[in-house]
């Protein structure tokens, strides 16, 4: 009676106590909501003030000029010395920097606010003039004066004379009256505005703006972010959002202004706005010191009952939809039954395994078809349980237990009967859906090696994470040389980033060979080696695969290529002899959205010539997905690419490729050219595939070349191009120019004597 009496205490003080916990945190964030809107629609105000202002300056200077253009126009007069002193007392009072007319022709008269005429200034292709013709009022964005240091705006209207548009009056303002406006501050004097246009350039900064060129600089934007201000951009209406800038973060409004494609887009940092919040944050501090004399009040009454409770407590920790041990419960039966115990120790496996892509088979036969399938995968272990095994169901699909064995083959064995008992009872259900379940195994033979339960879970999972992708192999056994590999995965991508940023990633160029010309240098392949600050080099096999995996390939890919057009175009600038580079492009790059656009937005950017670049493709793409390739190298060609299958002959479709892909050139497999027991048999093949390249109008290089021998025989078949260590392995880009430079006439490759420098 007396414990529960004491239990209900005990409930009702902390019934009470996370009542009045809740209630002050519902008030703080009632208190911080109610002021983050009104300083919102503060700030909204603010910026609509200033953009009434804006929209008032622009439009009195357009409406005085519109005056003196329905002037100019009744008079018929357009030759300046009939007009020069209409203009310089229409400028007395209004003080335009400067005024003049353009004439039909895109010639202008212009006389500035000091005296000084400027005759005949061309006009012809200027946006303000050619809207101006079409009867537009217009101001023209920032220019530099090419008469002064000064920025001006232009204004211009049209001139009317018999309902003809005969020219355009035009009216040049200092920028900086225009940026004395957005100088005044706005919400409370912490705040600016600046003017930019629909792609989100700016047009006027102000002087209290950070230094950027874009609205996508102002800060660490999401790419959500940056898709969604282009778009309202686009559509020409208001948007406010909010962005993070070394460790600040700060209001943005932008609104369309009356004039061109204009917007005022109008800045202020947060925490100016927000000091009012040191009193919520105190409200805060008191909550928690009260939440903290409750705990502290339950901890010590508590205390006496503690281990009821958690012997109570323990009875429940059951999985909702299996019924089975929940992670918690099995942490703590593990502690008791294995880790506790060391003297009755006997060999067993941690282990831990998930449902390969089980979220695809929720989302295609729904939740409870995924229920029922974890229900079998829980019989399944359920009915092979040995006498002291036991499992869990860690979370969704991810299932961890203990297995007791004496030879690690008995551990196969059982994953195996394990996935056939699945597989025969999921077919059942009629779901034509490959189940497999991936383990990983941390085996303890010998108490020392007992863990705790997360090391031994980590353990278990690097294991299973090592084959996760290896659709062949489906149980591994943990090792040193495992954990290790995943510390190395985990250390390259936690430093490609700041490698990429730091321009870690050096270009390095393997000369190509012309048989043809006396074994000319004609170009060479792109490679990348990750040279460290410390000059440490890591070699590409170290972090091709990770990056492969992980995405991060796109971007080395892009930053590859680009280094590669910018170093052809530095040559190009001071060489006439002709060459041209292959890139790697990889299986992840060329599935993005703006893949031909980027490529060939860089190969404008640093107006490469034609058939100066080349693309290679691995054949394990074309086998893929043959379609979107050959489509995707239709359209590169039009842009001026040679485009290229890598490693031809590695996969099992090789003459369908030289068939169906509008490939220019093919590299032969390096493994072709390895010794071995075969090698009559790989020439033979070697030849033909020439042979037949040859009629297709195919070029080929022959890679990996190693020995002169491998040289003369692939000139004998009429290969074009040989790259191997036979010429020159890899090398710094600045060290092949200077190869380059060195083989004016093919004399360098002559024999295969490379001259010394």
């Amino acid at each position: 009676m007396v414990t529960k009496k004491a239990s209900r205490y005990y409930r009702i003080i902390l019934i009470l106590c996370l009542c009045f916990f809740v209630s002050g945190v519902g008030f703080i964030f009632y208190m911080m909501k109610e002021s983050n809107q009104k300083n919102i629609a503060y700030f909204e105000e603010s910026v609509e003030n200033m953009k009434t202002t804006v929209n008032e300056q622009i439009a009195n200077n357009m409406e005085t000029l519109d005056g003196v253009a329905l002037t100019l126009g009744e008079m018929k007069v357009m030759d300046l010395k009939h007009l020069l002193p209409i203009i310089r007392k229409i400028n007395d009072r209004n003080a335009f920097y400067r005024m003049g007319i353009i004439h039909s022709n895109g010639k202008a008269d212009m006389v500035d606010l000091d005296g000084t005429i400027h005759h005949k200034v061309d006009f012809s292709s200027s946006p303000i003039f050619q809207s101006g013709m079409q009867g537009k009022l217009t101001i023209s964005k920032t220019l530099k004066d090419p008469f002064s240091n000064n920025y001006l705006n232009y204004y211009s209207v049209p001139i009317i004379s018999n309902n003809q548009n005969i020219g355009v009056l035009l009216a040049a303002d200092k920028t900086q009256r225009l940026r004395s406006v957005l100088d005044n501050a706005i919400f409370s004097h912490s705040g600016y505005s600046n003017i930019i246009d629909s792609n989100g350039t700016y047009i006027i900064r102000s002087m209290k703006s950070a230094t950027v060129e874009n609205i996508g600089d102002i800060g660490n934007l999401s790419e959500e972010q940056l898709t969604s201000i282009h778009q309202n951009l686009k559509d020409k209406t208001s948007h406010f959002f909010t962005y993070d800038e070394d460790k600040q973060t700060y209001w943005c409004l932008y609104t369309p202004l009356s004039y061109n494609d204009w917007y005022l887009l109008s800045i202020v940092n947060e925490n100016m706005i927000n000091a009012d919040h040191t009193l919520i944050y105190g409200i805060i501090l008191l909550t928690g010191f009260a939440l903290l004399i409750f705990l502290l009040l339950f901890y010590l009454i508590n205390r006496t009952h503690n281990r009821t409770k958690q012997h109570l407590e323990r009875l429940a920790f059951a999985d909702p939809v299996l019924g089975i041990s929940n992670f918690v419960k099995f942490s703590i039966d593990v502690e008791e039954q294995i880790i506790q115990r060391k003297d009755a120790f006997q060999p067993f496996a941690f282990w831990y395994g998930d449902i390969d892509n089980f979220k695809i088979y929720n989302d295609t036969f729904g939740y409870e078809a995924g229920d029922a399938l974890l229900k079998i995968m829980c019989n399944c272990l359920l009915a092979n349980m040995q006498t002291h095994d036991f499992f869990c169901r860690e979370s969704a699909d991810h299932f961890t237990g203990i297995r007791f064995f004496q030879e690690p083959n008995q551990l196969i064995e059982w994953h195996e009967h394990i996935m056939k008992a699945v597989i025969a009872k999921e077919h059942c259900n009629t779901h034509s859906f490959p189940i497999s379940f991936a383990i990983g195994f941390y085996c303890v033979t010998k108490p020392e090696d007992v863990l705790s339960v997360n090391k031994m879970y980590n353990r278990a999972k690097m294991a299973q994470q090592s084959i996760k992708a290896n659709r062949e192999i489906r149980q591994a056994f943990y090792s040193d040389t495992i954990r290790q590999n995943i510390l190395h995965v985990n250390e390259i991508e936690s430093q490609m980033q700041l490698a990429l940023k730091n321009g870690e990633f050096k270009m390095y160029i393997q000369p190509k060979t012309d048989t043809h010309h006396n074994h000319r240098i004609m170009g060479g392949e792109v490679l990348v080696r990750w040279q460290k600050s410390d000059g440490t080099i890591i070699p590409p096999n170290d972090f091709i695969p990770i990056f492969e995996r992980n995405g991060f390939i796109v971007l080395l890919d892009r930053y590859m290529f680009a280094s590669a057009c910018k170093w052809l175009h530095d040559y190009f600038e001071n060489h006439t002899h002709r060459i041209h580079l292959a890139v790697n492009v990889s299986r992840l790059d060329i599935f993005q959205e703006d893949f031909i656009s980027y490529y060939v937005s860089i190969k404008e950017q640093y107006e490469l010539c034609d058939d100066v670049i080349e693309l290679e493709f691995t054949e394990s793409l074309a086998i893929e997905d043959h379609a979107l390739l050959s489509a995707k190298i239709s359209e590169l060609r039009t842009h001026g690419f040679l485009c290229s299958i890598d490693d031809f002959g590695a996969g099992y479709s090789s003459l369908n490729t030289l068939k169906e892909l509008p490939i220019q050139v093919i590299k032969l497999d390096i493994l072709f050219f390895r010794k071995g027991a075969s090698i009559e048999k790989a020439r033979i093949i070697v030849s033909h595939i020439i042979h037949l390249a040859k009629q297709l109008h195919i070029a080929v290089v022959a890679e990996g070349i190693e020995e002169p021998d491998q040289v003369y025989f692939l000139e004998k078949c009429g290969c074009d191009f040989i790259q191997g260590y036979v010429f020159a392995k890899p090398m710094p880009a600045n060290d092949f120019k200077k190869l380059l430079l060195k083989d004016p006439v093919g004399y360098w490759g002559k024999g295969f004597l490379k001259e010394s420098d």
